[in-house]
């Protein structure tokens, strides 16, 4: 049958679109049969608890322990998957009577997985029967003393299986050699639930919330299975009575109503996992646990707190991260980068912002107090496996785990550098190529007119969306655009509308950059993909394309290798780089002019540009004085090949322009005195008028340019003047203005971000 007639057949039979039909074939889904169960999973889609290897094992032990009245500890993990996980065994047990209690690990003092610590303490403590859950494959020192004890261990989990498995009582696995379940991508939240499932004889949908949030947390494919399990859980999240569930979302400012997979992955798992990240973990089986609504709201708002307090330790640490990786002058495969006393907890965030704006694998480690142990955790790129890559080379570390995306380790901090070695040559064994990045797939090409909310609330039947079934993304055709205009605060957000023969559409770009003008300017002439969505606006319902990815007029940008070392500090070897040296500024040359090679090749000044030069490797050194000047250099010269340092001589972005307050209180000063010795109180003054020293000496040039202020042999006096004068309008501040503006745009922005701004300034 050809692609057609199965398109056709889908049509017709489904009842559906020829577009959702198209979209069912691009994933795998060719038969009417299929595609009812994609669109329609039901409890058939829920396979057998009793399928997964050793769970007759693991219930007839839980039973056994139950009819003794043993007493069962659930062990978990700190992430929204274990915690979720936790929950999910520890209701089920209560349901049938058991004596059981949980047990959450502390990120900071138990480390991920099984603890030889903790797993003494519990047995000392009189557990009888220890069932792991989103852990336990990795433990088989710690299985092995329990068991020695007289402490039967049940392992459910769902992680990488090592070479040697501990000896426990039942090991319940998805991928286990010896019994591969029909889907072997549950979350830990999963395996759980199917041990729940077979206790309770029957599928509990009361847990399936908590199982939604695991899933989708933990970044599980969204098909097969899992597809049935998170879409039965967002139904159960809309009624869901979990006083701390309710909390969080009211916390979170989300309608119930409008709970989806989004809700989950930006709104309810950060929030859980910033216990485990800041604290203890804990708590946050109590809360999706607890019947006590005024204890659920007391640690919702606890969540809430620390969950602010994560994004702003995710923003320092980030931040000193890109420094320590620009101060690093050796290229590397793969970022390695330590800091001392990084907060644990967030590494793994800082080390996905890292693979983000770097496109390379990425390890971020916190040094301890002492000094000699380092802690982190590791996230990587689809084309690289990182648990195989430090798997090998566990002679170098104190602690390991993780899959082919993400890891956690530890290691003397004296072998960072090897470990940093062995990434590099194991990113080059399986062939890592950082040139290839990761393309959006473009499901279809459709016209404006095509667009309506009725063939939005169709794409819906294709959720939830996730890993394995992305939100479709479209290319549009045949529409003219209406206006174009810049939102937000900072006026980073971008909006256009857009209009075939019938209604217009809204178009969004959000955190498009500093270059929002430039698209406004040239709405016409961008070329966009995007996702459809609905925006509700005061009882109205207006369709939106929101942009994922854009390019201006449709130009080839040119394919110039950028290498990005921008310094606030100069050192000799940035200077003896191979290529060609510009300079804006020649006193920034003067200073530096003993650096250089003594065939080096440097030009000072656009005005000493060749018209139309032509280098292998354009090294840029200084910052330019406005974004003119380095536009103009771009376009003078012609190179395959930059090199950015942009070292600024005397920065500004990080005081800014004076404020309103501050210009009025120099100026008051300047009026009310005369003679004033700049060159010897010029510090005095600042501390005086509580000013810093750079920004007073920039006031008081403006009030020299526009006459407010005289200065003779380094004497001041002020002079008042009746006349309406604009500061904006002096040099020195237009300058400043400008020199602002070029910093911000070139100095802190991220690489990606900065690699566009050049790509831009050249095509334009």
């Amino acid at each position: 049958m050809s692609l057609g007639e199965k398109e056709l057949k889908l049509q017709k039979q489904m009842g559906i679109s020829k577009l959702l039909a198209q979209l069912l074939l691009k994933r795998g889904i060719s038969t009417p049969e299929a595609a009812a169960e994609f669109l329609n999973p039901n409890e058939n889609s829920i396979y057998d608890p009793y399928l997964l290897h050793d769970m007759d094992k693991a219930v007839e032990r839980i039973q056994a322990a139950v009819m003794d009245n043993q007493k069962i500890t659930i062990y978990g993990d700190y992430d929204a998957d274990g915690l979720t996980s936790t929950a999910v065994l520890y209701e089920a047990l209560e349901q049938i009577g058991a004596n059981v209690g949980y047990y959450i690990p502390d990120r900071f003092t138990d480390g991920y997985g099984p603890n030889m610590e903790v797993y003494k303490k519990l047995v000392d403590d009189g557990t009888e029967l220890i069932v792991t859950v989103d852990n336990g494959v990795g433990g088989y020192d710690e299985v092995a003393y329990a068991q020695s004890h007289g402490v039967d261990v049940v392992i459910t989990d769902h992680h990488e299986l090592p070479d040697k498995l501990p000896e426990a009582v039942a090991i319940v696995h998805p991928r286990h050699p010896d019994k591969k379940y029909p889907w072997p991508n549950l979350a830990g939240v999963g395996v759980a639930f199917k041990v729940a499932s077979a206790l309770l004889e029957d599928i509990p949908q009361e847990l399936l919330d908590l199982v939604a949030i695991g899933t989708v947390a933990d970044l599980m494919p969204l098909l097969d299975e899992n597809r049935a399990l998170v879409k039965f859980g967002i139904m159960a999240l809309r009624n869901t009575q979990r006083p701390g569930l309710l909390a969080l979302l009211a916390n979170a400012k989300i309608n119930i109503d409008d709970i989806n997979e989004e809700t989950i992955g930006f709104a309810l798992a950060p929030r859980l996992n910033s216990l485990g990240r800041i604290q203890n973990g804990s708590t946050g089986v109590e809360l999706l646990t607890t019947l006590d609504e005024d204890k659920a709201k007391q640690i919702a708002n606890k969540v809430e707190s620390l969950n602010t307090e994560r994004k702003e330790l995710v923003a320092t640490i980030s931040k000193q991260a890109f420094k320590k990786l620009a101060e690093d002058e050796t290229e590397h495969l793969v970022n390695v980068v330590a800091g001392k006393d990084w907060h644990e907890g967030v590494l793994g965030i800082v080390a996905s912002h890292l693979v983000e704006e770097t496109g390379k694998p990425s390890l971020v480690l916190s040094i301890t107090d002492d000094g000699n142990i380092a802690k982190g955790s590791g996230r990587s790129v689809e084309a690289f496996q990182l648990f195989d890559a430090i798997n090998g080379h566990r002679d170098l570390l104190t602690s390991f785990g993780g899959h082919h995306m993400a890891c956690g380790l530890s290691l003397e901090e004296s072998k960072i550098g090897e470990l940093q070695a062995v990434l590099d040559n194991e990113a080059i064994k399986q062939q890592l190529d950082l040139t290839k990045k990761a393309q959006l797939e473009i499901e279809q090409t459709i016209e404006a007119d095509e667009v309506s909310l009725d063939l939005i609330e169709e794409l819906k039947r294709l959720a939830p969306f996730g890993v394995d079934n992305p939100k479709p993304i479209f290319s549009f055709t045949n529409y003219n655009v209406q206006s174009s205009l810049l939102m937000g605060q900072e006026k980073n957000h971008f909006k256009m509308s857009i209009r075939g023969k019938r209604a217009p559409i809204d178009v969004i770009a959000f955190s498009i950059g500093t270059h929002g003008q430039q698209l406004v300017d040239n709405a016409e002439n961008i070329e966009f993909v995007g996702e459809l969505a609905t925006n509700v606006w005061k009882g109205q319902t207006k369709i939106q394309i929101m942009i994922k990815d854009f390019c201006l007029n449709a130009v080839e940008i040119p394919r110039i290798r950028i290498n990005d070392l921008r310094s606030s500090k100069l050192t000799a070897s940035l200077l003896r780089t191979d290529g060609e040296f510009f300079f804006f500024n020649s006193t920034v040359y003067s200073k530096l002019a003993g650096y250089f090679k003594r065939d080096a090749k440097i030009i000072v000044g656009l005005e000493k540009l060749p018209e139309r030069g032509k280098v292998d490797n354009l090294v840029v050194v200084d910052c330019p004085p406005n974004l003119e000047s380095f536009g103009t250099l771009l376009n003078r010269i012609e190179f395959e090949e930059i090199t950015t340092i942009l070292y600024p001589y005397k920065p500004v972005f990080l005081t800014g322009m004076p404020t309103k307050e501050e210009f009025g209180k120099v100026y008051r000063f300047a009026i009310s005195h005369k003679n004033v010795d700049l060159k010897k109180d010029l510090n005095k003054l600042a501390d005086y008028l509580k000013i810093k020293k750079d920004l007073l000496i920039f006031t008081l040039q403006v009030f020299f340019e526009v006459g407010f202020v005289k200065i003779d042999n380094g004497l001041m006096a002020g002079s008042s003047s009746r006349k309406r004068i604009n500061l904006k309008d002096a040099p020195s501040y237009r300058a400043r203005q400008r020199l602002l503006e070029a910093e911000n745009v070139l100095l802190t922005s991220k690489t990606a971000e900065f690699e566009k701004t050049i790509s831009q300034f050249i095509t334009v």
